[in-house]
């Protein structure tokens, strides 16, 4: 059977896409998933969790080896030793597995990809497809859809744990409280909008791939299938290669959508022969479009966190599920960077387990980073992951905002209001014990049951254990004196926001990195289109997610007015 649009990754934007092309029933559209399906009634309990710290870290779902370089090695005279990056590997992607924040990022953001030479994507163009993809359970007007596949809603600070309500009370005076995130564009403390419905986790592959969906005719939904190459004639792309139940076979289709992410759909293009035509060739690749573009202008949000051991005060409630219910929006005033590009968010839980439920965090972001990094090819092999550069906070303004970032945090951390919570504050970061243990089974469940009993009534054995792991206050106290030494930790500790998106961006005739024209078709080959959050020409201020569901709806009118 030859398909009208083959759709490769059932992620955010993939299952979006399958399921608005199969809508009119005119098409035939197939869909790829190289992991597992979760149909509506069958979803696992980790993934519709409204707690995410359980998807976030279930190798069931993810790229298990897949590794980054949080630091270019190139830029470094110490080796950078590689870490991983939880990607999903799931029918719904990073929709099934990530924190469920629907934020839609700043109109300037949009703007921005306008006045790059993109028609029809700036803030007035994408409006429509936010409000479209959204059913708002608490607000009404211009700027909220009511009837869209994705829920929203919020958790209000009547429901905060401790800890966050004294963070607010700290910042309010500077950042007033605003109850809308998605329609107030100032500085401001809001409750963060999720995607999230009666507690439970909404992903597209639930919203947009429902029991409606899956009934159709023409849509042909295929699970645990991992495409292994693409087929060409020429300059004009045919088809892929599936290797599914242990069988490979080929399938064909007027059009080829890619929908793997930000690091598989670049590696996609270069193994399919399209991308920088030298480095193809090293690897023995056949130069189908030299395009210099794939896999460059990697962007991602950096991360720093100080961690807290909690008093009871500060605590969820029992049964409580949410852990991040604020966000807190602000300007940096760095030198030619935007409002809002800045971001800080307490974390009132750690983890799944006894000791996770008693920690938290005080975590920074750049909202609108500068840094860019490379996505490039090990080997020719579809079974070899590619090799990821993040590069974070390489560019000076992302770590000047880091500094400020931490010194804003510190001060947060030793106000009154919230030292009344906190027994003890710890530098933190994702470590791949952290990764360890926040995998829910039985063994880290005693493991971290025991040290949760320490830590609440051996004070001495918790502060100790902490600051010979991690550092503690007094270490803080240190690099608020010492410049060099803050710089240095934050160097050496900042973290991917798992947002990584940029690697095949839209963008004019003229831009010679530019791999896809304003309707997501890649450019000098037919028959072949790129959505997902790899097409964002400049990153948003804000979680991609929603974005890229955006980007999807958009796609799909692009592709059946094309």
């Amino acid at each position: 059977m030859k398909f009208d649009y083959i759709i490769v990754g059932g992620g955010s934007a993939g299952a979006a896409l399958a399921g608005r092309l199969s809508e009119n029933g005119h098409h035939q559209v197939a869909l790829f998933e190289a992991g597992p399906d979760t149909p509506p009634d069958d979803v696992p309990d980790v993934i519709a969790d409204s707690y995410p710290g359980l998807s976030y870290f279930d190798p069931r779902f993810h790229w298990t080896e897949l590794r980054v370089n949080t630091r270019s090695p190139r830029q470094n005279s110490a080796p950078v030793k590689p870490s991983k990056l939880e990607q999903a590997k799931v029918m719904g992607g990073g929709s099934s597995i990530n924190g469920q924040f629907a934020v839609r990022g700043l109109p300037h953001d949009y703007d921005e990809w306008r006045d790059l030479g993109l028609p029809g994507w700036g803030w007035d163009d994408m409006l429509p497809y936010f409000k479209k993809l959204e059913r708002d359970l608490d607000f009404d007007g211009d700027l909220h859809g009511k009837a869209g596949p994705i829920p929203i809603r919020r958790v209000f600070p009547e429901d905060w744990a401790g800890f966050t309500r004294s963070v607010l009370k700290v910042v309010e005076p500077e950042l007033p409280y605003r109850e809308d995130y998605n329609a107030s564009f100032e500085d401001g403390s809001f409750p963060l909008p999720l995607s999230n419905e009666n507690d439970r986790r909404v992903s597209t592959a639930l919203g947009y791939l429902n029991a409606e969906a899956r009934r159709r005719a023409n849509l042909h939904i295929f699970a645990e299938s991992e495409v292994k190459g693409l087929l060409s004639e020429g300059r004009r792309f045919t088809g892929v290669t599936v290797k599914r139940k242990g069988e490979t076979r080929d399938y064909h289709a007027a059009e080829i959508i890619i929908c793997a992410g930000a690091l598989h759909s670049p590696a996609i293009l270069m193994r399919a022969g399209v991308g920088p035509a030298a480095a193809l060739k090293r690897l023995g690749i056949d130069v189908v479009a030299d395009r210099p573009g794939v896999g460059e202008n990697l962007t991602d949000h950096p991360h720093l966190a100080v961690g807290a051991h909690f008093k009871r005060s500060a605590r969820l409630k029992p049964g409580q599920r949410r852990h991040i219910f604020l966000g807190v929006r602000y300007s940096s005033g760095e030198a030619e960077c935007h409002q809002g590009d800045m971001l800080l968010m307490p974390v009132n839980r750690a983890g799944w387990h006894p000791l996770g439920k008693a920690m938290g965090a005080l975590n920074v972001c750049v909202n609108k980073s500068y840094s860019r990094g490379t996505v490039t090819l090990r080997t020719a092999s579809s079974s070899d992951e590619p090799q990821v550069d993040l590069n974070l906070a390489s560019d000076g303004r992302d770590l000047r905002r880091l500094v400020d970032g931490f010194k804003r945090i510190y001060a947060i951390m030793t106000s009154p209001e919230v030292r009344q919570h906190v027994n003890t504050w710890f530098l933190a970061g994702y470590s791949d014990e952290a990764r360890a243990l926040s995998v829910r089974k039985a063994s880290n469940w005693f493991k971290t049951g025991s040290a949760a009993f320490m830590f609440d009534y051996a004070p001495f054995f918790r502060d100790t254990l902490l600051k010979h792991k991690f550092g503690t206050t007094d270490r803080m106290d240190q690099m608020m004196q010492n410049e060099d030494m803050l710089v240095d930790w934050v160097r050496d500790s900042v973290w991917s926001g798992w947002h990584v998106s940029g690697t095949c961006k839209m963008g004019p005739d003229s831009d010679p990195y530019a791999v896809l024209d304003e309707k997501c078709r890649v450019r000098g080959v037919e028959g072949l289109r790129v959505v997902d959050a790899s097409i964002m020409p400049t990153i948003i201020s804000a979680n991609t997610n929603i974005t890229t569901i955006a980007m999807a709806e958009k796609a799909a009118d692009l592709i059946l007015n094309d």
